[in-house]
């Protein structure tokens, strides 16, 4: 299933034309805060290590999904699981009642005392998993790839103390703070080509496009995909991001 049907959306090309894989084998971490579910689902071995023979095709592992890239996912399950490497398996994962199983086969496989962590490679070959897939893995890198670009935060003209947070996607965060307090009073966070904005007292204001136009619409439905990418972004922001503008911002994302 889909994420998004319009923020996410990649415009519009042939079904011919391979699109190359966006930032490469970049992993990018998950707050174990991010309300994603994974399950890894495989037949399985038994203790001398030979596969299962169980009439069930596969068992359903839950673990917690650590990292991922554009090619494979590292995750961690209980000492218990046992596999090896090669064995086929269905990642399968679900955000808020969005569903999405990805095929994939088990590349590694690391013994610790908290668990076992599987080094997952990506066996995807229809389109619309790998669309899928890619706007999950976009919704994580928009606010974990963000890097501090204000060195010396600056007033600007409303009198407020500047800061500015930004990444090589389409994702830059502005946050204004108090000039004698240092407290966080308002943002603008950049998501894709929509803006979130919301200051000190006030509700939250969703605009399309990257720069906020007077008289611009938008519809129930931007609004609605806006909301939901806000909400799964925030708790993804990079380590850059203070602790103090991660809480104000938690506060409208929750």
């Amino acid at each position: 299933m889909s994420f998004f049907k319009r923020i996410l959306k990649p415009a519009d090309e042939p079904r011919s034309v391979t699109r190359p894989e966006r930032r490469g084998g970049q992993r990018h971490l998950i707050n174990p805060e991010f309300p994603l579910l994974a399950v890894l689902s495989f037949s399985g071995r038994d203790v001398g290590g030979n596969p299962a023979t169980s009439k069930r095709a596969a068992w359903n592992w839950k673990g917690r999904l650590v990292d991922f890239s554009a090619e494979g996912a590292r995750m961690q399950l209980a000492p218990s699981v046992l596999a090896a490497s090669g064995d086929f398996c269905d990642l399968r994962l679900n955000l808020e009642g969005f569903a999405l199983v990805v095929p994939c086969h088990i590349t590694n496989m690391r013994v610790e005392r908290d668990g076992v962590f599987f080094g997952l490679k990506h066996d995807i070959t229809d389109e619309v998993t790998r669309d899928a897939y890619r706007q999950l893995l976009e919704i994580v890198a928009l606010g974990a790839t963000l890097k501090a670009k204000t060195k010396t935060p600056k007033l600007d003209e409303s009198g407020y103390l500047v800061e500015l947070y930004a990444s090589d996607l389409p994702s830059r965060l502005k946050v204004w703070r108090h000039e004698a307090s240092g407290a966080v009073e308002a943002f603008e966070f950049l998501l894709k080509d929509s803006l979130v904005r919301a200051a000190q007292g006030q509700g939250l204001e969703y605009l399309p496009g990257a720069a906020a136009a007077p008289g611009r619409r938008i519809s129930p439905t931007q609004v609605s995909e806006i909301q939901r990418l806000f909400h799964w972004v925030v708790p993804n922001l990079a380590p850059a991001v203070p602790d103090d503008v991660r809480e104000f911002l938690r506060r409208y994302a929750d």
